[in-house]
């Protein structure tokens, strides 16, 4: 065959290669994000231990697999495996210091251990991502209380207040605090506050409580009749409604014809 006819035949055979399908593997048929989807699909399923062990399977091929330590800390909070779980968000956070996620979750999973001067950092490292992220704030803010700090509870307690919680356990928290600081009228405004968010018999004794102390007997009188509607206080409630002076009638109107 002729030089330049050889050269045509090469030439035509590598055009032929050039435009045949791709059979190249891409980065989603990478062993490491297919074993993350799987495990993905097992979390959404509540299938948590296949879920751990998927991504697991997936850091083998790519040890820093974010999403796979943050699924395997999830699965493990799931299943109640607070060591597990601490050991994945910790991964986390070294990965991505500046994981919100990582960051609450990793306390959460402290929290559970009882470490609780462990999750305080964590949850307060959340807050400086998240300043004003109400749920961890909440969380903090009970955890100092349960560690018997109330001085740390009282302004996260009081920043939730200002902006209007929905919670009754920040409101009730929070008028216990002042309650006890000798503070009666914003104690009464927060039990107020939290009964009204929960119809709750304590929480309505309690208001009436504080509104006898501030001598608002009428007041009282309507907390009490609240709580007396909750059997768990109805004995004590109604104790303190017949200690209370009657009702007065109302006034007769002009009966002339």
């Amino acid at each position: 065959m002729p030089r330049a006819c050889r050269c045509a035949a090469i030439l035509g055979a590598a055009l032929l290669l050039a435009g045949a399908p791709a059979a190249a593997q891409t980065l989603a048929d990478d062993p490491a994000f297919t074993r993350y989807r799987q495990a993905a699909a097992a979390f959404e399923a509540k299938d948590y231990a296949r879920a751990a062990a998927l991504a697991a399977e997936s850091l083998q091929h790519y040890r820093d697999n974010l999403q796979a330590h943050y699924l395997i800390g999830q699965a493990a909070l799931a299943g109640e495996r607070w060591e597990d779980a601490a050991a994945a968000f910790r991964r986390v956070v070294e990965l991505s210091p500046s994981s919100f996620a990582g960051h609450r979750e990793l306390a959460i999973a402290l929290e559970r251990l009882g470490r609780d001067g462990e999750a305080v950092k964590a949850y307060e490292t959340a807050l400086t991502l998240r300043p004003d992220n109400e749920p961890v704030q909440t969380r903090l803010a009970f955890l100092h209380l349960s560690s018997g700090n109330r001085d740390a509870a009282l302004p996260l307690l009081s920043a939730l207040a200002e902006r209007g919680s929905r919670d009754p356990q920040v409101w009730s928290a929070l008028a216990g605090i002042r309650y006890d600081a000798g503070d009666l009228a914003a104690g009464e405004k927060a039990f107020a506050r939290a009964a009204t968010l929960r119809d709750d018999g304590k929480l309505w004794f309690n208001l009436g409580v504080v509104r006898l102390r501030l001598d608002d007997d009428a007041g009282a009188r309507e907390a009490f009749e609240r709580a007396a509607r909750h059997p768990e206080v109805q004995a004590q409630a109604r104790e303190q409604l017949e200690g209370l002076e009657p009702r007065q009638p109302e006034p007769a109107g002009d009966a002339r014809p």
